[in-house]
């Protein structure tokens, strides 16, 4: 220690030669400030400092799609940039406690781009800094409140940090020491964790082959993802935005891993001996705008103070002189990424020093590290459109101006019913050659677009789909292209096939037309709806409601992951409370990795659940919502009867995608946590096991862990996970638990699920004009519900007490010589193959021959693809005991089997001949022989249906318009207690 101190070493991973500081513990201490060298100068005076609690409609905290202030918070300010640290009592999202990091932005201002960054010393959940007590600073010119705590369930493992703001600071200093006061030595990395959500922020390092490309890693091989950097900007990439830096003061490099999901970046991972400490000190700048050069100017001026980087501006022009009409200033237009090297640098090896979007004129700027080589790469639609070496002295450079390859524009508009109204447009390729030319990612991120008109999580245009409601002109590479929309499921379908020439502008109007589809008394509603206030999601309010209107759906609860949101003032702009009725309600999200069960050697979450209604609280830290971690589901359902205005009794608890892959270590399903085998009977009584925990009722709650009102069957525009949730629910009806079967969305935005599709179509005695929510609950919980993505299907049959039953999960006694009728309809542009009759979860008959065909598929009028069948129950059920009867409709499901004898569907015929077996089984590609045992512990995937190819066919209109998806239905059950004495689940 004192060799390392001598030396001047160890304040570079260690504070052991600090002298003033909470280091040793003692009460009334005073964290030392951070960042001493960094000073800004400015004309500010010191009155605008502000250190203080977080008021209702707080004018200094700063807004935006990501900001969480509420009541009780501390704000720090100074008049330029204004910081939200969480009340302790406020945790969110990977955090156990407040204290952490919150908003950051401008005072009173719309452009809070961040969604948390918490402190932590490894990826563990004991890792993460829980802090117990807090002080709000009162020294002379600082704006700054300390928190002190330990480690999450280590008291012996001390934590302090500090949160300071000084005139002038164009972001926030924070120093955290991480102290071990225990008896062994432990691995630490000191870092910050800070929270993306997938769908929104793009992380940028200055790391050889880095800027926003970062390796992918699991848990087990985080080490190999670790780098060093000088700075991390982060961006959003939808406006209004700010860009974040970070820039470690104490450290010449930073250490850490980054994905679109999270990031942790400090100190790298250290051997703390007891009664050591790591010390780590950051500056953390805030820019306006979305790109993440703000940041690195920033973070530039930053190192400058600190390490004495000298540093140079280099500016010029993108011009697109042949474009029709003005397009620059939009992100997929035109941007430009400056690396260092050569152009004979090989892409691994360059280093990403700055990434910049033009304005409106086509001018850029950026600041780069002084006396270096670079390359300079414009991109335009996710492509690298011209490079250029650059030689950068020690003088700021001018580059003048450069051309751009020209492009087209597409003005584009649509119309229902000869009316101007919401619609979305799906533009695709017309042939192979344009979708080969016109493939793209933003930036090299997301998911890749043909073609690429806009951020895929953005606002219209995002990726290949528009949001319409009057004509909009879109900048669009040449080529031939394919232009469809539809208005939900019953409208007709829309086609328009345009050549795209550069340099000059096309016009398309696409004509719909609704169709009489939707069956008399029902609503139809998408009860799985995320927006902005998700974690995981971008997309503005108006664009979110827009899309709304043009699906056409009657019902939408939203059900943003841990925060209630409410749409009030889109809902108004866009004059839709009229036209949809919206409930606002929430997803609770585990994120918290804690001991769900006592002998699993991991730790867990109990998946994802939705709550409606739920009252939104626009002051409050979760908006009305509570803290959702480290419960099983009962307690859960406890908290949020208790602690929020949700009414167990005439409310909705739904269990959302029951089952699938763990994402960043968690489970999204409670029953795949569980890891319920279907081909077992689930215990009745608790016994210690995890499928016990299912119908248990845990300590300190009022319901147990299966007190839910519906399961979501099928999740999603795309229909990958619709056996393994069918199959979960089937297996439950079987053992009598009986709960409604929903279809939704799940929507974050315009690109990952089209919203309302699927949908339910909900049999209630409330209408849209007079809606009654109670009503309309009270049917889901009867299961009244049809699940679709364009098939509609009725189905009733007769009761013994002469009554005509529909599908529900209200058991009945059927009558004696009762029928089962079918009636079927669709739209035209939706291809239906088949009819499946399902009876206690097997199939008992499929109809294909009695179908009629549909028509022409641009056809205007309902098509009805079976009326009136009549089918004896005697046909169907078996000669004895209770039962129950689900119909489908749509084509034909995939071929799939259970290879590892849990008896879900995990495998599809992956290869194409005839057998699913371990040959099927991806991660087993290159075993030559079969394993020795019959249950494989690896399995999958599952297929889906090959997309189809035949541009005229019409499998490829569907799936133009319903992307990933193929035609499909379902029925809630028919539950038959045939003996009168109550349904239990039926005979296996």
């Amino acid at each position: 220690m004192l060799l390392a101190c001598a030396l001047g070493l160890l304040p570079l991973i260690m504070g052991g030669c600090e002298s003033d500081s909470c280091l040793k513990g003692e009460d009334g201490c005073v964290v030392a400030p951070p960042c001493e060298a960094l000073h800004f100068e400015c004309s500010d005076d010191l009155t605008l400092l502000q250190a203080r609690l977080v008021t209702v409609d707080d004018p200094a905290v700063p807004g935006g799609m990501d900001a969480l202030a509420a009541v009780g918070d501390i704000l720090l300010s100074n008049g330029r940039v204004s910081a939200v640290i969480d009340a302790l009592e406020h945790p969110h999202y990977l955090a156990p406690s407040g204290g952490n990091l919150l908003d950051l932005g401008s005072p009173g201002g719309g452009d809070d781009s961040l969604r948390g960054i918490f402190h932590a010393t490894g990826l563990l959940p004991g890792d993460a800094a829980l802090y117990t007590r807090y002080r709000i600073l009162d020294e002379p010119g600082v704006a700054a409140v300390q928190f002190e705590g330990h480690l999450d369930g280590h008291p012996e493992y001390r934590v302090n940090t500090r949160y300071e703001i000084r005139p002038c600071d164009p972001g926030v200093r924070v120093r955290t020491e991480f102290i071990n006061a225990g008896t062994e030595a432990q691995s630490w990395m000191g870092a910050d964790g800070f929270y993306y959500g997938k769908r929104e922020h793009l992380p940028f390092t200055a790391s050889p082959g880095a800027g926003f490309n970062h390796p992918s890693f699991g848990l087990t091989t985080v080490p190999d993802a670790i780098a060093s950097t000088p700075y991390l900007a982060i961006a959003a990439h939808t406006e209004p935005a700010s860009s974040y830096g970070v820039v470690a003061c104490n450290l010449a490099e930073a250490s850490g891993f980054h994905s679109t999901e999270v990031s942790a970046m400090g100190i790298p991972l250290t051997l703390v001996m007891p009664r050591d400490y790591l010390v780590y000190e950051r500056f953390i700048t805030v820019s306006p705008g979305a790109s993440v050069s703000g940041a690195v100017d920033l973070s530039l001026e930053v190192r400058e103070q600190l390490w004495g980087e000298a540093w140079v501006s280099v500016g010029g022009q993108l011009l697109a002189s042949d474009d029709p009409g003005s397009q620059l200033g939009r992100d997929v237009r035109a941007a430009v990424l400056i690396s260092e090297g050569t152009l004979q640098t090989p892409m691994d090896e360059r280093i990403p020093r700055s990434h910049v979007l033009t304005d409106a004129s086509g001018l850029f700027s950026a600041r780069l590290p002084a006396s270096r080589d670079y390359v300079l790469s414009v991109q335009a639609f996710g492509d690298t459109v011209h490079e250029q070496e650059l030689s950068v002295g020690q003088d700021s450079i001018d580059l003048g101006s450069l051309e751009l390859p020209p492009v087209g524009a597409l003005m584009l508009d649509g119309r229902i019913d000869g009316e101007s109204d919401h619609i979305l447009a799906l533009i695709h390729p017309a042939d192979d050659a344009t979708a080969a030319a016109v493939s793209g990612a933003i930036f090299g991120q997301f998911e890749t677009c043909a073609p690429l008109l806009g951020n895929p999580n953005g606002p219209s245009p995002a990726c290949n789909r528009v949001l319409l409601d009057g004509p909009v002109e879109l900048p669009i590479l040449p080529g031939n292209y394919d232009i469809y929309a539809i208005a939900g499921p019953f409208s007709s379908l829309a086609h328009q096939r345009v050549e795209i020439t550069a340099g000059q502008t096309s016009s398309a109007v696409l004509e719909l037309q609704s169709i009489e589809l939707q069956p008399h008394g029902s609503l139809s509603a998408d009860l799985h709806v995320h927006g902005r206030a998700s974690f995981d999601s971008s997309i503005p309010d108006l664009d979110r409601v827009a899309a709304f209107l043009a699906a056409r759906v009657d019902v939408i609860a939203s059900t943003d992951h841990d925060v209630v949101n409410n749409y009030a003032a889109a809902m108004e702009a866009l004059d839709a409370w009229e036209r949809i009725h919206l409930i606002d309600g929430l997803e609770t999200t585990g994120h918290i990795l804690f001991r769900l069960q006592p002998e699993f050697p991991f730790p867990q979450v109990t998946g994802h659940w939705n709550f409606w209604p739920v009252p939104f609280d626009p002051e409050g830290p979760w908006r009305g919502a509570t803290w959702d971690e480290k419960v099983e589901p009962g307690q859960l359902f406890t908290r949020m009867q208790d602690f929020t205005g949700w009414d167990a009794d005439t409310g909705i608890v739904q269990l959302n995608h029951p089952l699938g892959d763990l994402q960043f270590g968690r489970d999204l399903g409670y029953a795949s946590a569980l890891g319920i085998a279907t081909n077992v009977d689930l215990p009745t009584s608790f016994d210690g096991t995890a499928p016990s925990m299912f119908l248990y009722q845990p300590p300190g709650a009022d319901f147990a862990n299966s007190d839910y009102h519906s399961q979501e069957v099928m999740n999603g525009t795309n229909n990958g996970d619709f056996l393994l949730f069918r199959a979960f629910w089937f297996y439950l009806l079987n053992q009598g638990i009986l709960r409604a079967g929903t279809a939704n969305s799940d929507s974050h935005g315009l690109t990952d699920n089209v919203l309302g599709t699927p949908r339910n179509l909900i049999w209630t005695d409330t209408s849209l004009l007079d809606f009654d929510l109670e009503i309309f609950n009270q049917a889901i919980r009867d299961g009244r519900i049809l699940g679709t993505n364009g098939p509609i299907l009725e189905l009733s049959t007769q009761a013994a007490d002469g009554s005509r039953r529909t599908p529900s999960i209200i058991p009945f006694t059927p009558a004696s010589d009762a029928t089962l009728r079918i009636d079927l309809k669709a739209a035209p542009w939706v291809p239906i193959e088949e009819v499946r009759i399902i009876v206690n979860g097997e199939l008992v008959r499929s109809i294909a021959d009695k179908l009629a065909p549909a028509g022409d598929p641009m056809g205007q009028a309902a098509s009805t693809r079976l009326e009136g069948l009549e089918i004896p129950l005697s046909e169907l059920l078996p000669a004895s005991g209770d039962a129950w009867l689900v119909v489908e409709a749509g084509q034909p499901l995939p071929p799939n089997a259970d290879l590892n004898c849990d008896g879900l569907p995990d495998t599809g015929d992956n290869n194409a001949d005839g057998t699913i077996d371990w040959q099927d089984v991806e991660v087993l590609e290159d075993l030559q022989e079969a394993p020795e045992t019959t249950c494989l512990d690896d399995t999958g995937p599952l297929q889906l249906p090959e997309p189809p190819t035949d541009r005229s066919s019409p499998e490829y209109l569907f799936h133009s318009v319903v992307p990933g998806g193929y035609p499909l239905a379902f029925s809630n059950p028919l539950i038959f207690d045939r003996d009168g004495n109550g349904f239990s689940g039926v005979s296996r």
